[in-house]
C-alpha cells in the first residue's frame, strides 16, 4: 500500500537552510547557469552544454522568507549573454561546480522557475531571446 507523504515545516526549513549551505560550498560563489538547450530527462549537471550566461549569486547565496528560499543576485544590473538563444532551462551549481538543483527558465511574466529578463519573447515563446554581449537577469526566484 502506498501514500502520501508530508514533511512537517521544521523538516522543510531544515531542507532549505541545507540547500543555501550546499549551495555556499566551494571556492568561489554559487551561480545560475543558462542553457538553450533541451532540458535534460533527469537532473544530471549540464553533462557537456555550453550555458549561455551565468547568474553569479550573491554570498550568502539566499535566505528563507516565510517558508522558501530567495535567491540573491551578486549584481542586480544584470550578467553578460555569451550566445544568443533562448534559455530553455538553468541549472544552480554551488562555488565547486556541483548541481544544487536545475529547472525551467522563462521570461517573469510566465512563471518558470528560473524567471529572467534581458529580450523581447517571440510570439509562442515563454523565454526571451538573449542577445550575444547584451545583459540578463534573474528576476524574483524561490524555492519552496
Amino acid at each position: 500500500m502506498s501514500g502520501t507523504w508530508r514533511i512537517g515545516p521544521a523538516l522543510a526549513l531544515a531542507q532549505l537552510q541545507a540547500a543555501i549551505t550546499t549551495a555556499d560550498a566551494g571556492p568561489g560563489p554559487s551561480k545560475v547557469q543558462l542553457f538553450a538547450t533541451s532540458r535534460h530527462a533527469t537532473a544530471d549537471g549540464a553533462m557537456g552544454d555550453v550555458p549561455q550566461a551565468e547568474v553569479l549569486l550573491a554570498v550568502p547565496c539566499a535566505t528563507i522568507v516565510n517558508g522558501a528560499l530567495v535567491l540573491h543576485v551578486a549584481d542586480a544590473g544584470g550578467s553578460l549573454v555569451q550566445s544568443a538563444g533562448i534559455p530553455r532551462w538553468g541549472q544552480w551549481v554551488n562555488g565547486a561546480g556541483n548541481l544544487v538543483t536545475e529547472g525551467s527558465v522563462t521570461a517573469d511574466a510566465n512563471g518558470g522557475d528560473f524567471q529572467v529578463t534581458g529580450g523581447a519573447t517571440p510570439p509562442g515563446e515563454t523565454s526571451p531571446l538573449l542577445q550575444a554581449g547584451g545583459l540578463v537577469v534573474l528576476g524574483a526566484t524561490s524555492l519552496t
